[in-house]
């Protein structure tokens, strides 16, 4: 099963998808990166099937080495790019991947001009609002517009199950924390809806954000890392323009 947006899929110039998890393949369960102690025969046979399925060519992929900070590339070639966690691009046929197990994948398209942008937004780049650092360069470098921007903000874990201690806590405005019920002074964080809230701010229209409904925590067919620890696969999301 591969993951798509409705608001992207209306986009025939689009190609995009996010892959999940294969109860029936251990002991990574369809693992697509490369940084997990995985078979790399196993990891090269699950790219091929995921990015085949979607029509997509190997040398056309553009990845970022995330380091779960706010660091934007802007791309124009094929490769993986160093110490950045959203990239960008207005060339078509680049197609930009984002690797997931809990964070959240926010996939940027501006209609008018044709630019793309794919983010990773796990609680560290979240918390620096790297959502809003991306569309602003996008105004800044591709003139775009953000209202003319469709989103889709991609599975990530929910707040009932980001449980984290006070200095976490701490980092975030207070309206997106709440203490753990029956717990001993952990509190939880909705990074969902600071993305959310963020896009918003940023003038994105609450029409154009699409959200996806589950968490990747709850959900079995999807990687948690908060779930399965060091036994946690990696997910791919990819968005590209066609040729």
């Amino acid at each position: 099963m591969i993951i798509t947006s409705k608001i992207l899929s209306s986009r025939p110039e689009l190609i995009h998808g996010i892959s999940t998890r294969f109860a029936d393949e251990p002991p990574f369960y369809n693992n697509l990166s490369k940084t997990i102690n995985d078979n790399p025969e196993t990891i090269s046979k699950n790219r091929a099937r995921f990015f085949g399925s979607l029509g997509i060519a190997e040398a056309s992929l553009v990845h970022a080495n995330q380091v779960h900070a706010d660091g934007v590339s802007i791309v124009t070639k094929p490769g993986l790019y160093p110490a950045t966690d959203a990239l960008i691009t207005s060339q078509k046929g680049l197609n930009l991947v984002i690797s997931i197990a809990d964070c959240m994948p926010v996939m940027l398209y501006d209609k008018a001009n044709g630019v793309i942008a794919n983010i990773h937004s796990g609680w560290r780049g979240t918390q620096k609002n790297i959502a809003a650092k991306t569309i602003s360069i996008m105004q800044n470098e591709f003139a775009s517009n953000p209202a003319d921007l469709l989103v889709f903000m991609g599975p990530a874990i929910s707040k009932p199950n980001f449980e984290v201690d006070t200095d976490v806590a701490d980092m975030f405005p207070a309206e997106y924390v709440s203490p753990k019920p029956n717990s001993d002074g952990k509190f939880i964080v909705d990074t969902g809806s600071m993305v959310y809230s963020s896009l918003l701010s940023a003038g994105v229209p609450a029409k154009s954000i699409e959200q996806f409904p589950g968490c990747t925590f709850d959900t079995p067919h999807l990687h948690s890392y908060r779930r399965d620890k060091s036994g946690s696969g990696r997910m791919f999301a990819v968005l590209g323009m066609k040729e």
